[in-house]
């Protein structure tokens, strides 16, 4: 048997991925001994990545495997493992890694295998512990990330932020230097009683050649967006969640509408990305053509932990002529995929005939144009994602070596612009596969006998504050008697807003439950062109109602946001409330506090004007229907989970984006149980809040 990842090799090619799943759970939990165990094993593993494990109860398992077969459920793929290991094939430890590499994929996908087919708890334990010691350190923190988001026994585990385990792909080159050099200079460095002692400031500072054209309104400008480390966090673990070499039948991911899901979040993503370009007078993004020279250049100023800086891409960039045949790969495809848009339909290699005029064919689409294990024909569409990656990183897919860029690690893709440029062009696609499918009617966008009278928004306000990072993972660790006591922050401004609410008034014939949507967007003059600006037009909110025949009065919480996650605590404190814990000391709180999967409340809003940016706020309320995957209901427990796999990430059935996801017919297109509210952006320079230590 071959693993399984030689058939992703052939078939590879929102903010939709949800924080808050729906819960009327209230009862406190609290982790029991046995997962705090676990958590405490892998904050000590994380640590130091780059050094030796130092702690003793570790010791004894860091020279060899659990080899006995009755300790993993299918030990064929295990076995595989086994023996591609014992060739000396695997990458070092010390080189850098990327899963844009058909190599390193392949083993990444081995020791996954490897570590999730142990049959319980004391296997997987051991095994980890065997792979801190002897594994690529990049791979290593990539598999443990995706068992622990993958494997059932691991379900609720936190682990510390990603920005904080490896810090080398969050803060520049300077502020890493600067930490080595104050530990050189001052011997107390991180060992200060005053936190304020061991600081070091971080500043945003990507270099983009300078366009004499259009200097003024250079992508510098949005260096405070693109490379803040709680939105670049959110798209690695959402592409970690749903990685697309992992099958959706095994893992459940289908459940999770992952097709349909991956190309929403990306919408969301360039929408979000397109209000911050008008928050700093810029026009919004456009479609990459792949005509070389490439104008848009991009040196991140990031470093590899061995001082090897990211791969740079000159301005006015070219690739080899030897180079050229994959950019015709890359159109054929394109061409291919707007062939069965236009013919609408698909026939499978058993003779199956997929319709794509049907509204719930989005799935099949969105796996198809991923390239993901669930596309089935995954040859059709290539590796059409990949290869336009490695072709704007100067990089090949079948190297034996790599030289990696800001595209080609999911912890900094959104740094780089002509990431928005490239996903730009594929959801030009999205879009042309949309506009076959039949505008809303009137019946399926109007709420019989519910109309929404008015919608009253505190002032909006956003600010720069400053924000702490604990990136004590840049030095080692002296002894494991030293963890509670050391701690180096990387402080680094960050754009947030003032918390506000809103009171909703609603008129209703209604009783029962109701589903609440909203919606920003930029400000239009004329419905008609809601058309237009329809795609800028990013989901913040969803949200369960119970409606009362009468007057229902509504008031929502910016911070109970259903998509949207709260500052993450920060690894040295994290750590330790976990040992009070463990030791008997607290109690630790089972909730959605430290989840992974949503996007950064901070950044909510754009940055707006000093004088109040224009905004559309968008209200339609629906019939709870109910979710189809009710019967997964106690697959994961929804206080503290994500619920990757479940099928009960969302709250109902209806299309991500509804109704703003299709062709739009203003006959009938505003109806009563939809509401559009005016309101302003304002940025203060003046509201700061107060770091305490």
């Amino acid at each position: 048997m071959k693993l399984i990842i030689l058939a992703v090799a052939v078939s590879l090619a929102v903010l939709a991925s949800g924080s808050y799943v729906p819960s009327t759970q209230t009862e406190a939990k609290y982790a029991d001994k046995e997962m705090l165990f676990k958590m405490k094993f892998f904050f000590e593993v994380l640590r130091n990545i780059h050094m030796p494990l130092k702690y003793d109860e570790y010791m004894p398992y860091t020279k060899s495997w659990i080899t006995d077969e009755s300790k993993y459920t299918d030990f064929s793929q295990v076995s595989e493992f086994f023996e591609w290991y014992k060739t000396g094939q695997f990458l070092e430890k010390g080189e850098v890694f990327t899963i844009y590499n058909e190599l390193y994929l392949r083993q990444t996908y081995a020791l996954f295998s490897f570590l999730y087919n142990s049959a319980d708890w004391d296997t997987y334990y051991k095994n980890v512990i065997w792979a801190r010691d002897h594994i690529n350190e990049g791979m290593f923190i990539h598999v443990v990330h995706l068992t622990v988001m993958h494997y059932p026994a691991l379900q609720g585990i936190v682990l510390p932020a990603i920005y904080e385990i490896y810090p080398y792909y969050f803060f520049n080159t300077d502020v890493i230097r600067t930490i080595s050099y104050k530990k050189l200079l001052e011997p107390k460095f991180g060992f200060y009683a005053n936190g304020k002692y061991n600081v070091v400031y971080a500043n945003y500072t990507a270099s983009y050649p300078v366009d004499y054209y259009n200097n003024f309104h250079s992508e510098e400008m949005l260096s405070y967006f693109t490379e803040d480390i709680g939105l670049n966090a959110y798209y690695y673990y959402f592409m970690m969640d749903y990685p697309f070499f992992l099958g959706g039948d095994k893992f459940g991911l289908m459940k999770d509408r992952r097709g349909e899901l991956y190309w929403y979040t990306h919408k969301m993503l360039l929408a979000r990305y397109n209000m911050e370009r008008m928050s700093n007078y810029m026009g919004t993004v456009k479609p990459l053509v792949w005509r070389f020279p490439l104008k848009t250049g991009y040196f991140s100023l990031l470093s590899y932990w061995n001082g090897m800086p990211f791969k740079s891409r000159d301005y006015n960039y070219m690739i080899s002529d030897e180079m050229y045949y994959k950019v015709d790969w890359v159109h054929g495809w394109e061409m291919k995929i707007r062939q069965i848009i236009e013919q609408g339909y698909f026939i499978m290699a058993d003779g199956t005939r997929i319709d794509l005029r049907q509204p719930e064919s989005i799935n099949f689409f969105g796996d198809l144009l991923n390239s993901n294990i669930d596309g089935m024909e995954g040859t059709f569409a290539g590796y059409i994602e990949v290869f336009s990656r490695l072709l704007l990183s100067g990089n090949n897919y079948n190297a034996y070596k790599v030289w990696p860029s800001a595209l080609m690690q999911y912890e900094t893709s959104l740094r780089d612009p002509l990431f928005y440029q490239l996903y730009e062009r594929f959801m030009d696609l999205y879009y042309y596969y949309k506009r076959f499918l039949p505008s809303y009617t009137f019946d399926e966008l109007n709420f019989k006998g519910v109309v929404v009278k008015d919608v009253v928004f505190d002032k909006l306000i956003t600010y720069f504050d400053l924000f702490d990072s604990d990136v004590s993972n840049v030095l080692p660790m002296q002894s494991t008697d030293k963890y509670f006591d050391y701690s180096v922050y990387a402080r680094q401004q960050r754009l947030n807003h003032k918390p506000f609410t809103y009171t909703m008034n609603v008129m209703s014939e209604y009783t029962g439950k109701a589903i609440v949507r909203l919606f920003f967007g930029p400000k239009f003059d004329k419905l008609f062109d809601l058309q237009y600006y329809k795609k800028y037009f990013y989901e913040v909110d969803q949200y369960l109602v119970d409606m009362i025949a009468g007057k229902n009065t509504f008031v929502r919480s910016s911070r109970d946001y259903f998509w949207s996650v709260k500052d993450r605590t920060m690894y040295t404190d994290l750590y330790k409330k976990i040992m009070l814990a463990y030791n008997g000391q607290e109690k630790f709180y089972l909730d959605m506090s430290e989840a992974h999967c949503g996007f950064p409340d901070r950044l909510m809003l754009p940055k707006g004007w000093t004088s109040g940016m224009p905004m559309n706020a968008v209200f339609i309320i629906t019939p709870y229907m109910g979710s189809s995957s009710n019967e997964q209901a106690a697959i994961y427990d929804k206080s503290f989970s994500c619920g990757v796999g479940s099928g009960m990430r969302f709250y109902d059935t209806l299309p991500m984006g509804y109704p703003f996801d299709r062709y739009i017919n203003f006959s009938y297109f505003y109806t009563k149980n939809m509401y559009f509210k005016d309101v302003l952006i304002y940025h203060s320079d003046e509201y700061k809040m107060n770091v305490t230590y």
